[in-house]
């Protein structure tokens, strides 16, 4: 039963873990919800939190302008692209 028990309290702790890594990955104030959303499905999976939380911004011109590009550090994709 004590071994019961624990293994019970792992599987809580993972899920709980997983559950707050989901929940920061969403409030990412970078992103909106529709930015995140990449399969335009109306939820933000897991996956798709990972991929975006794992991202970076970086400068570049479009017509002359100076924007800001957010990309993924997994493929290098633009997420998106903010000017002015």
């Amino acid at each position: 039963m004590k071994y019961l028990m624990g293994f019970l309290s792992l599987i809580v702790l993972a899920s709980l873990a997983s559950l707050a890594f989901y929940i920061t990955n969403i409030l990412d104030s970078r992103y909106l919800f529709t930015e995140m959303d990449l399969d335009k499905s109306g939820f933000i999976s897991f996956s798709e939190a990972d991929y975006v939380s794992s991202s970076g911004e970086r400068i570049v011109k479009i017509n002359g302008k100076s924007c800001t590009e957010y990309f993924a550090y997994k493929d290098g994709l633009t997420i998106k692209t903010k000017c002015g």
